[in-house]
C-alpha cells in the first residue's frame, strides 16, 4: 500500500522491518510511518479535510526538529524500535493544533 500523504519524501526499505514504511526528507532526516499511525492520519484527512495541510505541516516540522522519528499508533507498543528515535502518535501532532475527532466508538447498549 502506498502512503500518498508522504509522497514528497524519499522512501527506502529497512531490511530489519519491511512492513513499516521508511522515509528520508531532503535534509536526510529519517522517519518511519507505522500502519496504525497512517490509518489515524487518514481518519483526520476524511473527517477534517480542511485541517489536513496543517497536520502534514506539523508532521514535517517534527521530522525537521527531531531528525529521527517513528510515527506510531501506540508508543508503548510500537511495531519497531530504533536507538535514538523518538515516537509520536497522531494525537501528539493534532492535539497541539486543536484538531480533534470525536471517538464515538463504544460498547453496545444492548448487552447484559
Amino acid at each position: 500500500m502506498l502512503y500518498d500523504a508522504f509522497d514528497k519524501y524519499q522512501p527506502f526499505v529497512d531490511e530489519r522491518n519491511k512492513l513499516v514504511h521508511a522515509y528520508k526528507d531532503e535534509e536526510g532526516n529519517t522517519f518511519y510511518v507505522e500502519p496504525g499511525f497512517y490509518e489515524g492520519l487518514m481518519g483526520f484527512k476524511e473527517k477534517r479535510a480542511d485541517d489536513f495541510p496543517r497536520i502534514m505541516e506539523a508532521i514535517d516540522q517534527v521530522i525537521k526538529k527531531e531528525k529521527k522519528v517513528i510515527f506510531t499508533a501506540d508508543f508503548e507498543n510500537p511495531w519497531i524500535t530504533r536507538d535514538g528515535f523518538i515516537y509520536r502518535e497522531i494525537s501528539d501532532i493534532t492535539d497541539p493544533l486543536l484538531i480533534f475527532v470525536e471517538d464515538k466508538s463504544r460498547g453496545s447498549d444492548y448487552g447484559d
